[in-house]
Order: C-alpha cells, then sequence, then structure tokens
C-alpha cells in the first residue's frame, strides 16, 4: 500500500441517525388524542349540564313564583272574607242592642228577663198547666211545628222535684247531664243545668228552678244560639 494514499475511516453508523443528517423525531400513534381535546370534550358536558340546570331553575323559579301569587291571591281572598264575616257578626251583634225586657205576671214570681231587640217573640198565658209559654226567636218566627227556637221560657203548674225527677231515667242512661245552677240575680234558689235530650229527641240545654209550687223552666233548642241563650239567663230574675 502507498503510504501516500489516506486511509479512509469507515463511517460510525448509528440508529436513526446518519452523519450530517438529522435523527427522526418518533412518531405518534394514529389514534392518539392530545389532553386539550378531552379537556374540550369535559367543558362541553359541563356546559350543557350547566345550561340544562339553569332552565330547570328558571323553569322552577316561576313555577314557584306562580304558585306563591296563587297563595297570596288565596289569602288574600280568605283574608277579606274574614273580614266580611267579622263586620257581619259585628253589624249582627250590634244590632241585638239595646236589649228589650219581658216582665211576667207577678201572680207567677214576676219572671223578668232581657232578650235581643231584633228577635220576634210570641207569649201565651193560661190559669192551668203551662201558665206561661213565650217563645223568641232572630228575625221572624217562622212557625212552632218545626221550628228549633233560640229560647224559650215557660212556667208549669207542677212542682219542682216532680219536673226534676222526669229525667232521672234520662240521667241515668247517659242522654243528659245535669248540673246544679243558680241564677246570678236570684243566687238563694238552686236550680239545675240539663244538656241532651231537654224534651223527647229534642237536644238543648234546660234550665230549671223551683216557684213555690211551680217550676220555670228556661231553655234553647239548638246550640246555634248559646252565647245569647247565656246573656239572657244572667239577665233572668224572679220572685220565689
Amino acid at each position: 500500500m502507498d503510504n501516500n494514499t489516506p486511509m479512509v475511516q469507515p463511517q460510525n453508523q448509528s440508529s436513526g441517525q446518519m452523519n450530517g443528517s438529522p435523527m427522526n423525531m418518533p412518531q405518534l400513534p394514529k389514534n392518539h388524542k392530545p389532553a386539550s381535546f378531552f379537556a374540550a370534550i369535559v367543558m362541553s358536558v359541563l356546559l350543557v349540564f350547566a345550561l340544562g340546570f339553569g332552565v330547570w331553575a328558571f323553569v322552577g323559579m316561576i313555577e314557584n313564583q306562580t304558585n306563591l301569587d296563587e297563595k297570596i291571591d288565596a289569602a288574600s281572598q280568605v283574608a277579606v272574607q274574614l273580614a266580611e264575616a267579622d263586620k257581619e257578626v259585628e253589624f249582627t251583634e250590634r244590632e241585638k242592642n239595646p236589649f228589650k225586657t219581658y216582665q211576667g205576671s207577678a201572680t207567677y214570681g214576676s219572671l223578668k228577663f232581657d232578650y235581643p231587640k231584633n228577635w220576634s217573640i210570641f207569649a201565651e198565658t193560661s190559669d192551668s198547666g203551662t201558665l206561661l209559654d213565650f217563645y223568641a226567636q232572630p228575625e221572624l218566627i217562622p212557625g212552632f211545628k218545626d221550628t228549633n227556637f233560640a229560647f224559650r221560657a215557660q212556667i208549669i203548674d207542677k212542682e219542682y222535684e216532680s219536673e226534676l225527677k222526669s229525667f232521672d231515667s234520662k240521667a241515668k242512661n247517659g242522654r243528659v247531664k245535669v248540673s246544679a245552677l243558680r241564677l246570678e240575680k236570684v243566687p238563694d234558689q238552686l236550680g239545675v243545668v240539663i244538656t241532651g235530650e231537654i224534651d223527647g229527641t229534642q237536644q238543648g240545654t234546660l234550665i230549671l228552678l223551683p216557684q213555690r209550687d211551680k217550676t220555670i223552666k228556661l231553655f234553647t233548642e239548638t246550640e246555634d244560639y248559646l252565647a245569647d241563650f247565656t246573656k239572657i239567663v244572667q239577665s233572668a230574675t224572679y220572685n220565689p
């Protein structure tokens, strides 16, 4: 070999790189998606959910507002009706005053009591049996046969003990309740108040009071006028 001939150095080859050539970058798989792609999907789902929730909340708000308005309207109507009812009650009570006074015969103890001035009354007397039969009813008396009167008063020609005894069986059977009573204006006379079947099957409240050899009966045939009945009884007085 000629010493003047230069030696050719073998080139150092390495995988993927040639001398003087850039190294090839690794290729991503074709089905690989970048993280930003998944983030966009998540954001889209969240956006759809947020929009759906917003629509649902808005619809719920509208429904709640509608229900609230309806409830307010209903409450307002009830308030108006209650106010009108209160005014009607106030007017009715005002029309009862001042009370009128019934004064009975001195022969039968001068029974006396007050009753509402706008009530209609009817009274008849007799010399025996039912000595006084008094009826009182708000406004007009529609009749006597089928009317449950707000207030009645009787003086009967029958001793108190005998009249009270006629309720013994009903008291034992629980069909009436009997309690002691004294009138506010005649406290020295002991009577009774009977509630339940006061006459046959007629329901009501009855007061029996002794008046010498006779009996005074004050009663209501309905529970609708118990407050008025109480006021009348509180005003009642007589000579024992």
